[in-house]
């Protein structure tokens, strides 16, 4: 079973409300639902978060929300939040591959299926997209089970996807425009 989280925290000291801020007429958020929603490779779409307006906004679009801690908002590292949304799962223990999708990457250009390919091509337990300019603040988590379980990394493979990591109101112009050229 593969299932997609989109860790969609409420506060963000940078931007305020990031997940929620209107990107071309649409929240942020919105992007990120719509990619995991076309792909055909996954199973499940989930929502981790711990915001009501955000869980509000997500059960509107149909997208099943887990409820977690404000404990896993700040500095944690992100497969803490994946961690903890696979113990939340009714069907957790079925998971073989979970894509965490970052939602301030709303311009990704890589879709969930095509970083399920390069990770199965790769034979890997993780697959982490990047933005431009190329830091490892992925758009796409592709995590196994057996990272997934505490296992270390026995293949890892990193492939740049050319999108906007939004911090800042710039950033999300930034991302604007890229959308609106692609339509």
């Amino acid at each position: 079973m593969i299932v997609i989280v989109i860790p969609a925290k409420g506060h963000s000291t940078r931007l305020p409300n990031k997940n929620m801020s209107v990107l071309n007429g649409r929240p942020m958020l919105d992007y990120a639902i719509d990619d995991a929603l076309v792909s055909h490779k996954a199973d499940k779409v989930y929502v981790s978060t711990d915001d009501d307006a955000i869980a509000t906004h997500c059960a509107t679009r149909g997208v099943d929300v887990i409820r977690r801690p404000e404990s896993l908002g700040g500095d944690v590292p992100i497969i803490e939040v994946y961690r903890h949304a696979l113990t939340k799962m009714s069907d957790g223990a079925k998971v073989k591959v979970l894509v965490g999708l970052q939602p301030d990457h709303p311009d990704r250009d890589i879709s969930v299926d095509q970083a399920l390919e390069r990770f199965a091509e790769a034979d890997a337990d993780v697959l982490n997209s990047t933005e431009i300019d190329g830091t490892k603040n992925g758009a796409h988590y592709v995590l196994s089970r057996h990272l997934l379980d505490g296992g270390q990394p026995r293949r890892q493979v990193t492939v740049v996807d050319h999108c906007t990591n939004v911090h800042f109101a710039a950033d999300l112009e930034q991302a604007g425009v890229r959308l609106a050229r692609r339509k």
